[in-house]
Formats: C-alpha cells, sequence, structure tokens
C-alpha cells in the first residue's frame, strides 16, 4: 500500500491533533480481525499447475469442454505476511507490491505456513525494494503489469493480465493460481483501514493497493491483504472488488488497467 501517512496536511492542524492521528491508526492496526476459524480447509494443489490462459486456449478442430461444477469453497495455503512485517509501518508504506510478491513466491516454493516469519519476510521485501531502486530508478506505485514485470524479472515467474469475472477468479484459485488485484484501500468495504470512517474514498486516505485472493466460499472472496496486521482471512463479496477496482481507476488514472487480475505463476 501507498502513502498512507501522506494525507492531505491542513493549515490549522496542532500538533496534539497530528499525533491524536498516529495513535488511531497504531490502533486500527492492531485491531481484531476476522473470524478465522469459519475459514474452509485448505486445499493443497499439484504443483506447478497449468497457466489458467493455456488451459483456456483454443485448439483447432477441438470441441470446447464443459467446464467443470467449481466447488462450493475452496482455499489455497498462501502464507500471510503483512507489508511491515516488523511494525516498521512509516519505512514500509510503499510496500504493498512487494509484499504480495512475497506471499506469492513463498506458497510458489512451497511453504505452506499460515504467517510467515517477519525477519524473512521483511528481507524479502526490502530486497525487493532495492532491485527496484537500482534497476528502475526507484520505488513506485505500479500497474499490475508492471508487477508481473518485477514478479518476471526478479524471481522468473510468468504472469498474465486477464479481464476478470466472478467465475475466472474462481477457476484460476481452483487451479491453483492465486488472484491479484489492484485496488483503493478503502474500496474494499474494511472498516479497519485508518481513516475509514471519518475520510471514507477520499484520495489521500483510501490509497491504491494490492491485494491477492486465496480463496472463497459462501461470503464472498477470501484475503491475503497485507495492508493492515488483521487482514488474513478478510471476505469481499465479487461486487465490493469490482468496485475497489473502479474506484482506482477513477482515483489513480495512470495506474487504470481496467477491470483485470494478475496472475502469477512458475514459467512453462
Amino acid at each position: 500500500m501507498r502513502k498512507r501517512y501522506l494525507v492531505p496536511l491542513l493549515a490549522l492542524l496542532t500538533l496534539s491533533v497530528v499525533a491524536g492521528g498516529i495513535m488511531l491508526r497504531q490502533s486500527v492496526r492492531g485491531a481484531a480481525g476476522p473470524d478465522l476459524s469459519k475459514l474452509p480447509a485448505v486445499t493443497e494443489v499439484t504443483l506447478p499447475p497449468p497457466s489458467p490462459s493455456a488451459a483456456t486456449s483454443p485448439v483447432a478442430s477441438a470441441p470446447t469442454p464443459t467446464p467443470a461444477p467449481l466447488p462450493a469453497a475452496f482455499r489455497l495455503g498462501v502464507p500471510f505476511t503483512t507489508q511491515a512485517p516488523l511494525g516498521d509501518w512509516p519505512k514500509h508504506q510503499e510496500s504493498c507490491e512487494e509484499a504480495n510478491l512475497v506471499m506469492l513466491d513463498a506458497y510458489w516454493k512451497g511453504n505452506r505456513s499460515v504467517v510467515l516469519d517477519p525477519a524473512t519476510a521483511d528481507r524479502g521485501i526490502n530486497a525487493l525494494v532495492a532491485w527496484q531502486v537500482k534497476n528502475w530508478g526507484s520505488e513506485d506505485d505500479l500497474t499490475d503489469r508492471r508487477l508481473g514485470e518485477l514478479a518476471k524479472q526478479y524471481y522468473g515467474y510468468s504472469y498474465e493480465v486477464v479481464p476478470i469475472t466472478e467465475e475466472a477468479m474462481k477457476r484460476s484459485i481452483v487451479a491453483g493460481v492465486p488472484v491479484v488485484l489492484g485496488v483503493t484501500t478503502h474500496g474494499l468495504g474494511n472498516p479497519r483501514y485508518p481513516n475509514f470512517q471519518n475520510h471514507h474514498l477520499v484520495l489521500g486516505y483510501s490509497v491504491s493497493h494490492f491485494i491477492t485472493l486465496v480463496g472463497y466460499d459462501d461470503q464472498g472472496f477470501i484475503l491475503n491483504d497485507p495492508g493492515i496486521t488483521p487482514g488474513r482471512g478478510y471476505h469481499v463479496v465479487y461486487t465490493q472488488l469490482l468496485f475497489a477496482i473502479d474506484n482506482l481507476d477513477q482515483q489513480r488514472p495512470t495506474l487504470n488497467e481496467g477491470r483485470v487480475m494478475l496472475l502469477i505463476h512458475p514459467a512453462g
């Protein structure tokens, strides 16, 4: 997530109000998370799975197979980390992209920890930041395609940016490929985010962000959201995800790629 502290500064704000705001942000990050006991069990998928795009590519003169029915619920064992694994949120305000890649890399390498070791996750995030600064000149807000390029150039993964539908996202998850989405923080509808109540959807308070969908059930899609401490297991329904994507496209036109999902997976 990017620049959560760089909110518009009003000339009449006093130091005490600013300090109070920071205290509020910290208390929100430490708030109780969703009830994880009701999540569906993790389903292991043989790795590496076929690319969803390759699986749907037309074959000359071959009949189109009828898609298999989707399971009612499905969840992948993608480990979780926040984008500030050691609690240094001011340092990692721009590190949501890196945190999502660290989670995905751990998943593809067979790590099935519920939560990644904080020190290991922090080293992974810092290494990705350093690589961008060295090779791209800075750590910037990334589009879906640029994030895919980072995964390709740094880790050697393949990626596709493809249009989303509810069924396509579920089928990708069932195929073993987590779904990455570019959104806004407040657009997700999660009241645990800082300034959600007082500055809902206001640019500078609600910021561009990336999340990873790791499953779904009858309550909606299941997220690994590195932008807040209780970010594992939060549910968002499909229409809310569409709103969060559209809100990003409206607020940050330079990041606008439409209603798409990013699929990152081993090459081949």
